[in-house]
């Protein structure tokens, strides 16, 4: 039996002179889903989609022509529609049967696209949903299995956020560890936590939480 894919999907916004670090991450995916503008990423890393999904307004048509011919299916949906690419994104990876999902290039500098792209994230808990960015990783988890094991570096940077209400959460493997500690919506105490062991482990027993892990810019 064929494994479940690791599905990858890329956005439209990757943080800029970061192109390697994309196009490693491009890479390394099972599936590749371009969400609209995302399709240029991959382009350039040098990687046709395997899927394209969006109203494809910011798009150069060239572009996805190249895609359709180098034989990657193409969703188009219209402008006018009640999801973002980046949902209807993770929609096409359930579609194929995604056992996990990434995203990446999917996290901008306006505020309003920034936590619709959360929510998404968000969303796909039960997928082991996570962002791989180059100047943080960021988890989604979730009560009824949300146990993630983590091997940052001793003195990273980890902020736990509840999100959608709240979260009961036990952080081990930090400098100030909770346990059972009931975290308001987006609440600053688990604002930058910081690792001290060499495993650091968070549980989410009710609710549903968002993890970030700090990278270094090299």
């Amino acid at each position: 039996m064929t494994a479940a894919p690791h599905v990858l999907i890329v956005g439209a916004a990757p943080e800029p002179g970061r192109g390697t670090h994309y196009a490693s991450v491009i890479a390394t995916a099972d599936v590749v889903i371009a969400a609209d503008r995302g399709l240029h990423l991959c382009l350039e890393a040098g990687r046709v989609p395997d899927v394209c999904v969006g109203d494809f307004d910011s798009v150069d048509e060239a572009r996805l022509e190249e895609a359709r011919s180098a034989g990657a299916r193409i969703v188009r949906y219209p402008a006018e529609k009640d999801a973002s690419d980046l949902d209807l994104a993770l929609e096409e990876a359930r579609a194929i049967g995604a056992g996990r999902v990434t995203f990446t290039a999917a996290y901008s500098a306006r505020i309003d696209h920034t936590l619709a792209a959360l929510g998404t994230l968000l969303r796909s808990a039960d997928l082991r949903g996570c962002a791989d960015e180059p100047s943080m990783a960021m988890h989604a988890l979730e009560a009824g299995g949300g146990r993630l094991s983590l091997r940052a570096q001793p003195g990273t940077t980890i902020s736990v956020f509840a999100l959608g209400g709240c979260a009961t959460v036990t952080l081990e493997g930090v400098l100030y560890p909770l346990s059972g500690h009931v975290l308001d919506p987006l609440s600053s105490v688990g604002l930058s936590n910081v690792a001290t062991a060499g495993e650091q482990v968070v549980t989410v027993h009710d609710g549903q939480l968002l993890v970030t892990v700090s990278r270094e810019r090299t």
